[in-house]
């Protein structure tokens, strides 16, 4: 079979002589002819016997070990030959481009004649084989980095193509055997299959190559260094949330110098001041100064933070931001020229420059600025409140929250929920997650500096279980006595002395702790659990005369102490009022407990589903009170029950948490989408005309972006820009065309870096000493001159090696003659642009990909840290003349050491 196989492509030679006519010239074919005929005679020049031959003649090197053949050119190995089965080397000789090699084992034995031009390389190998049952001959693999961006690929005997280098031929082929491609791990292996029975083979092979490898280019210039205001930091990437009513971008930038002035023209805008203060010198690095002004005051470029009816309303250019503004409105200004921010009262200052916060970024080349924008805003809801729960963990989660979430998103009231706290007067109401009443303290005066009121809320009547020191459904522990249900802690007796002997014990100290302007008392799902006017003191009294006397009671008791009251409405509303929440109908009727109890009790009146619509707000609304609408954590009825609330006329809106009583630490873990709510919240509710599900952000990343704050800390430092000194294209090294690899200016992890570029952006690098590039240098150094406490270089190879193969390092020159080694290892930390596989140290990982017309090619960045903040000398980028060349692209050092930068002209 293999026979007939054979036929079709069996070369008919007899002979060498019209290989050799085909391959080699006519001196060179004579050359060979007397190899073989004088072998044994011995030769004047050179003879090799043993277990190793290594022969060069100009470019070229062959080597042998054993039974492997290594053919090198500009000392790249293009190709790896092996003898038949269980054939080694045993002697060879040369002389100049000429050489003849013999083996022998119990496979046979054979002659290989080598002859050597400039560009080419011809070989005849005569074997006679001993083993009848082998039929194929594993002869010659091509290394594959040879054959770099060839359209076609080696398939039979004979192959020309044009590769990255050039043109390059390879025939490979023999008498009375077929070729056969196979392409593997090692490289393209051509395999000559053969008859069993044949005992005398002939194999031939012919290669030609370009003159050289890939050319460098010569530099330009030398690297320079940039000093940066800020190398490292992180700014707002996401939407201006809440959105803006009315705002307009420009083309140009406010630019922060280091030296940053803050002028307050009123004292009532010193919190909105000290809050800006605060985060740019934390956030940003910025030396701020606050200063007050007044009309006559010279105002250098700065910030400056007045009443919009201040005279200093008619520097402003933009005539919609002149026109009055509503309560917490604001007009904000930035060109540059200055920042102005003219506000309508103390708390549209503040909000003002939380959008301010969100406006700064940090731009490719260091600087921080505003870009050029005018905003005019303020709020269609006067009462934006969150709602929680308080327990033992509220110092570290709600803290966060109020400074990283809820300030920022322009909330300004908080509905805190005060079960749980460490009662004074009746310890025996305490839980493990209870929470010190100090620490409650805290909290507040937290809120208040970020410009948040305070709204304690003590759950009466029901939801009372922390008044019995149980939970939920289970039997009350202490004070069984005012339980309206001695076998359910939920409820109280109304009608009962002693209830209100406690109940007020824990207002007088909810008072006394906050100070607040209003209580929220609760009063929702009376009927939930347990058995409301079934104790024998409120047997018989209709429910809602119950509701109604214990709500004035409460309402009288607060009133007394100068506290206004809010309730939850779920009690007075019918079925036919409300899609959801609507508790109050038959068969007590607790909805006519709203003609009974004061109008000027806010009703917070809680939605949680989606409805057709929200008609609730405008029933309380005829009544006569003022209504907030809550919601909690469906997106779609925050957005929908906010714009009814608006058009009934609400006082403003609350979205709620139903997290605590202990498992506020894991709150984030196990109810995310609470969390979440509170981005879509925050923009409903303040502005309502637009639906805050349109925008196209996900709220929990949001969310999430938020509450994480910065990740890295901001530094100054320094890039090179290793554009004038890089001599190659690396689109050159892949084959593809160079608008495929862009360089310039880009982040990674939130850091600054210049990738080398050439006049076209096209990205280059600076390439060292490798076996498959001509006119690279071995080493290169260049001076650095700035502190660092670690500096990231981003390279690469040009091609595949081995794991573990040194391929470079760098040399770090710090002051004092100190110096830090970082060798470069395959694998470790560095690889090629086409290996993609992840790096074994950890300071290294990738930087950026490309995908281009040959596929995926990667950029690896390797951050050092130093012992401490020094100042780096001089760095030294070598090779370490392996196969594989080292490539660097960009370099940046990153210091908390301030170095001014550099003046643009």
């Amino acid at each position: 079979m293999l026979k007939e196989i054979l036929g079709a492509k069996r070369k008919e030679v007899d002979g060498l002589e019209r290989f050799t006519e085909r391959l080699v010239s006519a001196a060179l074919f004579l050359s060979l002819i007397s190899w073989a005929t004088i072998w044994g005679a011995g030769w004047a020049n050179a003879q090799t016997a043993g277990k190793e031959f290594d022969w060069h003649w100009g470019s070229w090197r062959v080597k042998v070990t054993e039974n492997q053949v290594f053919i090198y050119r500009h000392q790249a190995q293009v190709l790896k030959l092996l003898p038949p089965p269980e054939t080694d080397f045993k002697e060879g000789r040369w002389q100049g481009p000429t050489a003849s090699l013999r083996f022998q084992g119990n496979g046979g034995e054979g002659v290989w004649f080598l002859g050597l031009t400039v560009n080419g390389l011809n070989l005849v190998a005569q074997h006679t084989l001993q083993s009848q049952g082998v039929s194929v001959w594993r002869w010659a693999i091509v290394n594959p980095n040879l054959l770099r961006g060839a359209s076609i690929l080696p398939s039979s005997d004979e192959w020309s193509g044009v590769t990255l280098y050039g043109a390059v031929t390879l025939n490979i082929g023999g008498t009375n055997a077929q070729t056969r491609w196979r392409q593997t791990d090692e490289g393209f292996v051509a395999e000559l299959v053969y008859l069993a029975n044949t005992k005398f083979l002939t194999a031939q092979l012919e290669v030609r190559l370009p003159p050289h490898w890939v050319l460098t280019e010569k530099p330009k210039g030398q690297e320079i260094v940039h000093p940066l205001d800020l190398a490292q930091g992180e700014f707002w990437e996401l939407p201006i949330i809440p959105k803006p009513k009315w705002l307009k971008w420009g083309n140009s930038s406010f630019r922060f110098g280091r030296q940053v002035t803050i002028f307050v023209a009123n004292e009532g805008l010193r919190r909105a001041a000290e809050n800006l203060r605060t985060y740019l010198q934390t956030r940003w690095l910025r030396q701020v100064t606050v200063r007050t002004c007044s009309f006559d005051t010279p105002l250098e470029r700065g910030i400056v933070l007045a009443f919009h009816d201040s005279p200093l309303k008619g520097k402003v250019v933009e005539p919609i931001l002149k026109e009055d503004l509503p309560p917490e409105g604001y007009a904000l200004s930035a060109s540059p020229e200055g920042i102005w921010i003219l506000a309508a009262d103390a708390d549209g200052a503040f909000w003002a420059v939380q959008t301010l916060k969100q406006l700064i970024r940090l731009t490719d080349d260091g600087a921080v600025i505003v870009p050029e924008i005018y905003i005019r805003d303020y709020p269609d809801f006067a009462f934006r409140g969150i709602h929680f729960v308080i327990d033992d963990f509220s110092p570290e989660l709600h803290k966060h929250l109020i400074e990283q979430v809820w300030a920022p998103l322009k909330f300004n009231k908080l509905i805190v929920q005060v079960d749980h706290l460490k009662w004074e007067i009746h310890p025996e109401l305490w839980q493990p997650w209870s929470l010190p009443k100090e620490e409650a303290k805290r909290l507040q005066q937290i809120a208040e500096a970020n410009n948040m009121e305070v709204i304690p809320l003590l759950p009466t009547l029901s939801h009372c279980e922390y008044l019995f020191g149980s939970l939920a459904g289970r039997p009350p522990k202490v004070n069984k006595e005012i339980a309206e249900d001695p076998e359910t802690a939920y409820l109280y007796c109304p009608n009962l002395e002693q209830t209100y002997r406690i109940v007020f014990d824990l207002l007088n100290e909810v008072i006394s702790l906050f100070r607040p302007k209003w209580v929220h008392i609760g009063h929702d799902e009376v009927l939930s659990r347990g058995r409301f006017g079934s104790c024998i003191r409120c047997q018989g009294m209709p429910p809602y005369l119950l509701f109604a006397a214990d709500v004035k009671r409460l309402y009288e008791f607060l009133k007394s102490q100068g506290v206004n009251v809010m309730m939850w409405g779920d009690m007075l509303l019918r079925p036919d009022e409300a899609y959801d929440a609507a508790h109050g109908g038959p068969p007590h009727n607790f909805w006519r407990a709203r003609e009974l109890i004061p109008k000027d009790i806010v009703i917070v009146d809680w939605h949680y589903q989606p409805a057709p619509q929200y008609p609730s707000v405008k029933v309380f609304k005829r009544e006569g009170f003022e209504v907030i609408g809550a919601t909690w954590r469906n997106f779609r009825t925050i957005v929908e029950f906010s714009k009814a609330a608006k058009e009934a006329g609400a006082w403003g809106m609350v979205q709620t948490t139903w997290t605590g009583f202990g498992n506020n630490r894991n709150a984030l873990r196990d109810f995310p989408d609470q969390f979440a709510s509170y981005i879509v919240a925050a923009d409903q509710f303040w502005n309502v005309t637009e639906s805050a599900l349109s925008r196209g952000y996900s709220a929990w990343v949001v969310f999430e972006t938020m509450f994480r704050g910065p990740t890295i800390q901001p530094m100054g430092g320094f890039v090179v820009d290793l554009s004038p000194a890089a001599n190659l294209t690396v689109a050159k090294l892949l084959g593809v065309p160079p608008t495929q690899l862009m360089g310039g200016r880009r982040w990674l992890n939130r850091r600054v870096f210049w990738l080398a570029t050439g006049d076209d952006g096209t990205l280059k690098a600076i390439a060292l000493k490798g076996a498959w590039l001509t006119g690279a240098p071995e080493e290169i150094w260049f001076d650095v001159g700035e502190p660092a406490s670690e500096i990231t270089f981003v390279h690469a190879t040009d091609i595949r090696v081995a794991d573990d193969s040194l391929v470079g390092g760098y040399e770090i020159l710090l002051e004092g003659d100190e110096k830090v080694e970082v060798g470069l290892r395959y694998g470790h930390q560095i690889r090629a642009l086409t290996d993609l596989r992840p790096l074994k140290d950890a300071r290294a990982s990738s930087a950026w990909s490309w995908t281009t017309a040959k596929g995926k090619v990667s950029l690896t960045a390797l951050t050092i840290p130093l012992e401490a903040e020094r100042t780096v000398r001089r760095i030294r980028f070598y090779s370490a003349n392996n196969e594989a060349a080292p490539l660097l692209v960009a370099v940046t050092g990153v210091s908390s050491v301030y170095i001014p930068p550099m003046e643009t002209p």
